[in-house]
């Protein structure tokens, strides 16, 4: 297993070790943050693989190992959300006393109950799994391609509803599971920017052109919701945006727009910003940095309160599973390679 991955792993786990003494619901906040930030990649990964499976192409022949890599650290951040089962109590508000929930919370109690939760977590990481058994241990059909779009499509959306949305769960609305799975493709597009080899220019410009086409679709979702949840005028879905306006969370959102569009826009618009592994290494950065904040975004405010000790957990959490994560995509490319 490479070095140095692993040894910003080993530092952020005793760091979150160091955090379950000092603040375990900040330690939770910041490992949820880090694990949804985590999932996106291999996610993408599998949504790309099974769109190439379908379609071919240049952008995945010459690409497959990376996207293939990044799918195979799937389990490992399946694992890492294990602690977070025990944490549910302290990160849910529908967990409280049902008579001291909103009467539009109680109403939900048949979906939101922990025995349910549990079980479509479940089956979440059975179905992932099982894609990426499909498209990585067996030979890529076209059905198996299907059912994979398909499969994402539905588990994404219901597993932002879970482990997102029902962080506040007076709020709904129904964009946000493929707002999600673009935020997936994207994270997973930057990922295999940053682990270009150098070759194949025109592959490369082709990855970057349809990246971008993936990064504006984000901003036109996450803007869409906006204005659906507004013109609605409900106060309980209101309410969620509200959470987000205060003049710290009202910049983060600036900034996560200026870091996965604004900037990428500039970058990604020529050629030959597309062509170049510099341009695109620095993009990948940019849009992983927006990533994380836009986590942090749809996570915390949903926090009455916030301990201080998120300004390192947080951090702890992404060297812990980000890390780990690098160390199996670093020996997959290192194994494909021999």
């Amino acid at each position: 297993m490479p070095r140095g991955p692993a040894l910003l792993a080993a530092v952020g786990v005793v760091a979150c070790l160091l955090g379950l003494r000092v603040d375990r619901l900040a330690l939770a906040q910041a490992w949820l943050v880090a694990v949804l930030c985590l999932l996106l990649g291999p996610l993408g990964a599998l949504g790309a693989l099974a769109t190439h499976g379908l379609t071919g192409g240049r952008w995945g022949d010459a690409t497959a190992p990376r996207w293939q890599a990044l799918a195979w650290s799937l389990p490992l951040v399946l694992l890492a959300m294990l602690p977070l089962l025990w944490a549910v109590d302290g990160l849910f508000a529908w967990r409280a006393p049902l008579e001291s929930l909103p009467e539009v919370v109680q109403a939900k109690t048949l979906y939101l109950n922990l025995p349910f939760f549990l079980l479509r977590w479940v089956v979440y990481a059975v179905l992932w799994l099982a894609m990426l058994w499909a498209l990585l241990l067996r030979q890529v059909r076209p059905l198996a391609c299907v059912l994979t779009l398909i499969g994402l499509l539905y588990s994404v959306t219901f597993f932002g509803f879970d482990w997102v949305l029902s962080l506040e769960p007076s709020f709904y609305t129904d964009i946000f599971g493929l707002w999600l799975l673009v935020t997936a493709v994207g994270v997973a597009a930057a990922l295999v920017m940053l682990l270009d080899d150098g070759r194949r220019a025109a592959a490369r410009a082709d990855v970057a052109a349809l990246w971008l086409a993936v990064l504006l679709g984000w901003a036109f979702l996450a803007f869409a919701q906006y204005i659906i949840v507004w013109s609605g005028n409900l106060p309980h879905e209101i309410g969620w945006y509200l959470h987000r306006s205060t003049p710290l969370w009202r910049a983060v959102s600036w900034l996560v727009f200026v870091l996965l569009v604004g900037l990428p826009f500039c970058l990604l618009l020529t050629g030959r910003g597309r062509r170049s592994g510099r341009v695109l290494r620095a993009t990948a950065v940019l849009v992983l940095l927006g990533t994380v904040l836009q986590a942090a975004w749809w996570i915390l405010p949903a926090f009455d309160e916030l301990s201080s000790h998120l300004l390192w957990l947080l951090p702890a959490s992404l060297l812990a599973l980000g890390g780990g994560q690098g160390a199996i995509v670093s020996h997959r490319l290192g194994r494909d390679s021999t």
